[in-house]
């Protein structure tokens, strides 16, 4: 169970491209976004290092961050920046924040890594005839900010000290810009940005500072993945409906993880689901983690009738699937999206 794959009469790629243009569609593609924890759990339930490439799985994604082994549970990211990871969490927590003070001398940013970028490249390559190809710029603006400056401090910057963050997050924005061009030089589908904005109700910013300090610098990327023909896929997690006339101005196209503890989804599909693809849906925060299976199916299978009426809907859980949730929840999700 859950890696059964029935053969396909189209691409899994041609499914997403067509969600995207809201055409219609034979079923409704699908991603199983896992962490690092989980992915290295089911591995060990199918007894199978290579169970992930048999789920059917829609997306090939290659992420941008590049971290060094540090002693004693901890890494270093591209910037500098030092996560110990003994305390769980997507990325760990940060151990010392690199800009104590509202200036950036004595800091030196990093440059592209191109022989990496260029690797994670080809990999997406040696996929992209079955597969949605997506490179992902992680921590793109404000949470790239807040790593090296901590996020209360960031935030106070936007009020006192203006032209600090306006200047930190251009040079921010310049390396994104940088790696960008050298993932242009390949044929990919999308550029995935990630950068969470939201609380469980409203922006941790605000829409007035946000459109003030990171819309211009979206624009800047959203526009450079466009020259280059490809689709824009924006993650932020919590309640970002107030930015999605904004988003939609600035060209985005996919939109994740589009929570149903913060979101009505139906409404929101309503509103926005012309224009919009939305990824993600189902619940990691309250159903994956506390439901029983045949909740979980139940409460996905309505969903999916909701969100794919009409196309633009990427079935997926809301966030990566940590490990507190059960594996029979994950076959459940599998059973549902595998058999549509």
């Amino acid at each position: 169970m859950g890696l059964a794959a029935a053969k396909e009469t189209i691409t899994r790629r041609e499914r997403v491209l067509s969600a995207v243009r809201h055409e219609p569609l034979d079923k409704l593609p699908f991603q199983l976004d896992l962490t690092d924890e989980t992915h290295a759990r089911l591995a060990l339930y199918f007894n199978d290092d290579d169970f992930f490439e048999k789920t059917g799985s829609h997306l090939a994604i290659e992420r941008n961050e590049e971290f060094t082994a540090q002693p004693h549970g901890r890494v270093r990211d591209m910037f500098g920046v030092i996560w110990d990871r003994r305390h769980g969490g997507d990325f760990g927590v940060v151990e010392q924040y690199l800009l104590p003070d509202a200036a950036l001398s004595g800091y030196t940013f990093p440059a592209p890594n191109e022989k990496l970028i260029r690797e994670k490249c080809q990999r997406l390559m040696c996929r992209k005839e079955e597969q949605f190809t997506l490179y992902t710029i992680g921590f793109s603006l404000f949470e790239r900010a807040w790593t090296l400056r901590s996020m209360p401090e960031l935030l106070m910057d936007f009020l006192v000290n203006q032209e600090f963050a306006h200047e930190l997050l251009e040079r921010i924005t310049e390396y994104n810009l940088a790696v960008m061009d050298i993932v242009s030089q390949y044929d990919i589908d999308a550029f995935f940005f990630g950068d969470d904005w939201g609380q469980q109700k409203g922006l941790i910013m605000g829409p007035p500072l946000w459109r003030e300090f990171i819309k211009p610098r979206l624009k800047k990327m959203y526009d450079k993945a466009k020259a280059n023909g490809m689709y824009v896929c924006q993650h932020s997690c919590g309640d970002v409906s107030e930015l999605f006339p904004d988003l939609i101005e600035l060209g985005l196209d996919i939109y994740n993880t589009f929570q149903p503890e913060i979101y009505d989804v139906a409404a929101i599909k309503k509103l926005y689901g012309d224009k919009l693809t939305f990824y993600g849906g189902v619940s990691t925060q309250r159903l994956l983690s506390c439901a029983k299976p045949d909740a979980v199916k139940r409460e996905m299978r309505k969903l999916m009738a909701e969100l794919g009426a009409g196309g633009g809907y990427i079935v997926a859980p809301t966030h990566a699937m940590p490990n507190d949730i059960p594996i029979d929840n994950i076959l459940a999700f599998l059973e549902v999206v595998q058999n549509q």
